[in-house]
């Protein structure tokens, strides 16, 4: 059996346009441009880099607070922290021969015309800002509450009670994570709806860069496929779900003309796997969208005559495509077959894939004569369904059977995984 390739579902982000917006309207903005603006004219540091004038930081600090905001001890810690932070990620920029501070190249990002500059000079400062919210080292972002508060939020797909997100976090007095919360929503991240809490838009383009960057993988964005080759893109949308399916195909078809997209996925169609051959030919029948309109369909047509894909071309035809061409042969019937028997076996063990499919209690003197001609499609996948057939069919005729059409082809026996 040919390894099929691993492609991940795509997520629905915002543009970066739409991200800006997210981002200025959100109160952690306004004090970030607020400090921005107080050392525009050169603010003196210490030799920690830090403000000269602590009383005047902290106050402007607490101008943009809450009301009867107080300086104590661990406020000063927070406002400094603020302030490291900004610096680690250049928006603001420390002189240290000059012992000066003034806004940096990420203050320039923030206000430049270049959104998706602005956007990811934001996502780098938010990331620092939640591990400093955490009072964690910088290096340890896996330890901060706000980072793994809001990727369970994440996790959980829509708005779910602060009560069930913190009974599995180890979160420590309710104060704490109402802090955390507070810095949350404060950065635009999470929204409350009443007692119910969700992700905005703005945090899940932040829980995708962080998921990213701890798995390593790349977790593609919708609309990420538009440039793809035709096989690309059909093994992408086997992973997708269902209701991103249309506009990712949307895009795609927009890079190129109708018909060179149909003739593209007709060629791919050869070449892919179960799912991802369903997914094409579901593009041609316009399950997903009339994006390829009556080419598709005529396409569709005419693959009902293909000694290979006549019989899944047919299945989708509607009732008056289907007085316009032959039943399909049975070459195609029989690699229709394998090709939903893999389709049934990734979602279930192989004995219910026999069940589900038919090939179980069926007459003695049919099933030998139909697992025989298994071995004759020239299905890639056809060994891989012989061999289920013999790990795992209860009735030994079709085991035997089986066995036979199996010799026929290449390589040992073996029971899939």
């Amino acid at each position: 059996m040919p390894d099929e390739p691993e492609y991940l579902p795509a997520v629905r982000l915002p543009s970066p346009a739409e991200l800006l917006t997210a981002v200025q309207e959100s109160y952690l903005h306004t004090v970030v441009r607020a400090q921005i603006d107080w050392v525009r004219a050169g603010r003196e540091v210490d030799t920690d880099g830090r403000p000269a004038d602590l009383p005047a930081f902290i106050e402007t600090m607490g101008e943009h607070l809450t009301p009867g905001f107080a300086v104590t001890p661990e406020a000063t810690d927070g406002a400094l922290r603020f302030w490291d932070v900004m610096v680690r990620t250049d928006v603001l920029h420390v002189d240290a021969a000059r012992s000066l501070a003034w806004p940096g190249p990420g203050a320039l990002a923030l206000k430049a015309c270049d959104a998706q500059a602005a956007v990811d000079t934001w996502r780098d400062f938010l990331i620092e800002y939640l591990v400093a919210c955490s009072g964690r080292a910088e290096d340890d972002p896996d330890q901060c509450l706000g980072i793994t508060f809001i990727v369970s939020l994440y996790a959980h797909g829509g708005l779910v009670s602060l009560d069930r997100l913190t009974s599995n976090l180890d979160a420590g007095a309710p104060a704490i994570v109402e802090l955390h919360v507070n810095a949350l929503t404060h950065a635009g991240l999470v929204e409350r709806r009443g007692p119910l809490m969700g992700v905005t838009p703005l945090g899940k383009f932040i829980c995708h860069n962080l998921l990213q960057k701890a798995t390593g993988m790349t977790i593609p964005v919708l609309g990420c496929y538009a440039g793809a080759d035709a096989v690309t893109l059909l093994n992408a949308l086997a992973a997708y779900r269902m209701e991103h399916i249309g506009d990712e195909a949307s895009g795609w078809v927009r890079t190129r003309s109708v018909e060179t997209g149909v003739v593209e996925i007709l060629v791919a169609l050869q070449e892919v796997g179960p799912f991802a051959r369903r997914a094409g030919l579901d593009l041609l029948a316009g399950t997903f969208g009339a994006h390829l309109g009556r080419e598709g369909r005529r396409a569709l047509v005419s693959l009902a005559a293909d000694p290979k894909l006549g019989a899944l071309a047919h299945g989708l035809l509607s009732p008056d495509e289907k007085q316009q061409v032959d039943e399909p042969s049975r070459a195609a019937t029989m690699w229709a077959l394998v090709d939903l028997a893999e389709m049934s076996a990734a979602a279930r063990p192989f004995p219910d894939m026999l069940q589900e499919c038919g090939y179980v209690g069926q007459p003695a003197d049919k099933m030998p004569k139909l697992v025989d001609g298994l071995a004759d499609t020239g299905h890639p996948w056809a060994v891989h369904l012989l061999d289920a057939m013999i790990a795992h069919h209860p009735e030994a005729v079709v085991v035997e059977a089986a066995r036979e059409a199996r010799r026929r082809l290449p390589g040992p026996e073996h029971e899939p995984a």
